[in-house]
């Protein structure tokens, strides 16, 4: 037995041998070995830890920009189509006014094709022509009458006064849907709304110029031509043409409006029937189609590609306002077809070479100013209520996505 100088119990004054040292050495590596274990456990999970703390910020990061990348396309899409509709509406118009087209012909051409591909999608989609319930019945017909009314009329004004000044009468149609929403579906009327009415109806008055507020002598139209413009008497034809589009317009949305689980699909075939219902019964006026009587042999092929190119980009026109709704917000598409009105006034400006006068100037200036604070209405009430202003810039909830999965497939 080996006897190790200097290890000596001070509780009981016995020596250590190599017996008594082994099991504590043991030991003592032992709990060391543990303690090495432990503390390279608890840095696997922190590294694990913060791996997923990155993973979770990289997949946060992923999905805001993938969702930002979408709403920005989705928005760039709706804008794109909002303004080729505003082309494809003032090209038909302008082409009507310049090449004189006859617009019962137009009408029935359009009206056919729209049945034809309204009937095959309404079979399509299995649904009916007509609405199960007898109220649904009678405002889904009373609507494509008064549509088609607001259509032929639209058409119409534009062959007797200028595209420009027909445009800013047929915009003032949010007066009357303001009017009669409040009637009709209860809406309230602000005073925003009251300020855009009262803008809409002043711009229409200065484009106008009735006689008996702007009186025209022979000395004031040579020497004011630039601040009064002579109007004959046809041109207050198209005003009462164009004031009936603006009526049966806001009428038609209010009636769209209480048509409601009634496809657009449906919509739009009572439209296109009622409007060839109303051109059969008028084919016999001084106007009436050339399509619908003998003359339809003189109709030359190019007259036949015309109205075809008319009826064909007004369904996508009006398609291409449509899908907007559907991506954008309706103000936004609202103030995006008040750039109709701007290119109406420039394109009238190349074609004719004259300059329009100051007071339509100021008129379509306040029809301008009009739409848009209609359609931006939500949004000044909140510059004006500080306590309802939102925090931040957010994404609408429906671009909002839990997982990169649903991401990809809107994307695709």
């Amino acid at each position: 037995m080996v006897v190790r100088y200097g290890a000596i119990n001070d509780s009981d004054g016995e020596l250590y041998t190599e017996e008594h040292e082994s099991p504590r050495i043991e030991e003592h590596e032992r709990s060391r070995s543990e303690e090495y274990e432990s503390s390279l456990n608890g840095s696997i999970l922190e590294v694990q830890k913060k791996i997923r703390e990155i993973l979770n910020a990289f997949q946060n990061i992923s999905v805001n920009s993938f969702d930002t990348l979408c709403y920005y396309k989705t928005v760039l899409l709706g804008t794109f189509l909002s303004i080729i509709s505003g082309l494809l509406f003032t090209a038909n118009n302008f082409i009507i006014n310049q090449f004189h087209i006859v617009v019962s012909d137009v009408v029935v051409v359009r009206c056919i094709i729209q049945i034809i591909v309204c009937t095959c999608s309404i079979y399509y989609t299995g649904d009916n022509i007509l609405p199960d319930s007898t109220k649904k019945k009678i405002l889904t017909v009373s609507q494509g009458l008064i549509g088609s009314i607001s259509f032929i009329a639209c058409l119409a004004s534009v062959s007797f006064m200028p595209v420009p000044d027909a445009m800013c009468i047929i915009f003032t149609c949010p007066v009357v849907t303001i009017v009669l929403s409040a009637i009709m579906l209860g809406d309230k009327i602000n005073s925003l709304k009251c300020f855009s009415g009262t803008l809409l109806i002043l711009g229409v008055v200065l484009v106008c110029q009735p006689p008996f507020l702007f009186h025209q002598t022979a000395a004031s139209q040579t020497n004011y031509s630039l601040l009064l413009s002579s109007h004959t008497d046809l041109y207050y034809v198209g005003v009462a043409v164009a004031a009936t589009a603006c009526c049966t317009g806001g009428l038609t949305n209010v009636l769209i409006a209480k048509c409601e689980g009634v496809s657009t699909w449906v919509l739009l075939n009572w439209a296109a029937i009622s409007g060839l219902g109303i051109v059969i019964a008028f084919s016999q006026t001084e106007f009436g189609s050339h399509i619908l009587s003998p003359d339809i042999l003189c109709i030359s092929w190019l007259d036949w590609i015309v109205l075809i190119g008319l009826a064909v980009s007004g369904i996508l026109a009006f398609s291409s306002m449509v899908k907007p709704l559907k991506l954008i917000s309706p103000n936004l598409v609202s103030s995006l077809r008040t750039l109709e009105l701007v290119l109406a006034y420039v394109v009238q400006i190349i074609i004719t070479g004259d300059n329009p006068d100051i007071w339509s100037c100021f008129g379509g200036g306040f029809i301008l100013i009009g739409v848009l604070v209609l359609a931006f209405q939500d949004k000044i009430s909140e510059m004006f209520s500080p306590s309802q202003r939102p925090q931040g810039p957010t994404l609408p909830e429906q671009y909002r996505y839990q997982s990169l999965d649903e991401l990809s497939r809107l994307c695709e």
